[in-house]
């Protein structure tokens, strides 16, 4: 385990409880933005907590397994965001695509990585 990511991680979970907590208890605050950015702002902190709990247990080194993972998360961030979002009409989804994007390049590179343990002689 790593702890340089370990323990931001570990912050970063307890203040989000912290969070929750007081706004349970405080149902009247609310933050002076519309509600699409304040999920924008909930899903890039999920996605840089759960980065940081990967990086603390990973064990390769490899930088492309990293990269690839982030695209994962951006991914599921733009999925989830589109399944919350309502579009007026005439307006289109532009997280779909984002999603279907990220997604394309974390296979593109898992499918590197592959090649290149491959051609090292690596196992898998």
């Amino acid at each position: 385990m790593k702890k340089q990511f370990f323990i931001p991680a570990c912050v970063l979970t307890f203040a989000a409880l912290a969070f929750v907590l007081y706004a349970l208890g405080h149902p009247e605050l609310s933050f002076p933005w519309n509600a699409q950015m304040t999920h924008i702002l909930y899903g890039v902190y999920v996605d840089i907590v759960v980065l940081l709990f990967v990086l603390a247990f990973w064990k390769k080194t490899d930088r492309i397994y990293v990269m690839a993972i982030i695209c994962e998360l951006g991914a599921v961030f733009f999925l989830v965001q589109s399944m919350l979002s309502v579009f007026p009409k005439g307006e289109s989804n532009w997280y779909m695509p984002l999603a279907l994007g990220l997604n394309c390049v974390a296979l593109f590179l898992n499918a590197v990585q592959k090649k290149r343990s491959v051609n090292h002689g690596e196992k898998e």
